[in-house]
């Protein structure tokens, strides 16, 4: 099996090293300029937000936009979704529970 390299360009050629690599790439730590609430002030609207929902925002968005500050850009993420996804409806409904949104 290949090597993974990092954007730093460290290589990952055990297993371990490709799967920590691989968690730090899909989830990064919070960008600067991204405010965190409690679960107090972000209130209980995040309760309301179904599975179809986060479906429809994901594939009424065109492939063609630019990625935001994640470097994900839609087409990478609804090639994710194929793959799992009730693993991206459980990453979106945890990030409006915890209020992790990106100021505009």
């Amino acid at each position: 099996m290949k090597a993974l390299k990092s954007r730093d360009r460290v290589m990952a050629e055990f297993w371990e090293d490709k799967a920590e690599l691989i968690k730090e790439e899909a989830f990064p730590k919070p960008l600067k300029g991204v405010e965190r609430k409690t679960q107090e002030e972000g209130g209980e609207m995040w309760k309301k937000i179904t599975n179809e929902d986060i479906r429809l925002a994901l594939f009424d968005q065109s492939v063609k936009k630019a990625p935001g500050p994640d470097r994900l850009g839609f087409k990478a993420i609804r090639l994710l979704w194929e793959w799992d996804a009730l693993r991206i409806i459980a990453i979106v409904k945890v990030t409006f529970r915890l209020g992790i949104n990106p100021q505009v």
